[in-house]
């Protein structure tokens, strides 16, 4: 499960990738529409991301009795870097779905 946003931000950077060579080949809509695909697999990103990180803490604070003191609960950096990598993976694929037939010339 921990892989699983990992494995969605490559095939959201794949499938732009893949949609920008389309767009270049034939029609530049084609890369547009495969923004939407970039869009989708960086929600399912965020969303793994943030299941991950609920689970973690519940875990962490089933762990924790009345007498202890509170530990640090934040996420890891690297956690951290991925839900920043998801979020902007998701901006780029709403500019794509939106713009992406303007960018390459017909």
């Amino acid at each position: 499960m921990y892989r699983h946003s990992s494995l969605f931000l490559l095939a959201a950077w794949a499938v732009g990738l893949l949609g920008f060579g389309l767009g270049w080949a034939f029609e530049p809509i084609w890369f547009a529409r495969f923004g939407s695909l970039v869009v989708l697999f960086g929600v399912m990103s965020e969303y793994s991301l943030l299941h991950q990180e609920l689970s973690v803490l519940y875990k962490r604070l089933d762990k924790i009795s009345w007498s202890d003191d509170i530990p640090d609960l934040s996420p890891s950096k690297w956690h951290q870097k991925k839900i920043w990598w998801s979020h902007l993976t998701v901006i780029v694929g709403t500019v794509i779905w939106g713009f992406g037939d303007l960018v390459i010339p017909a």
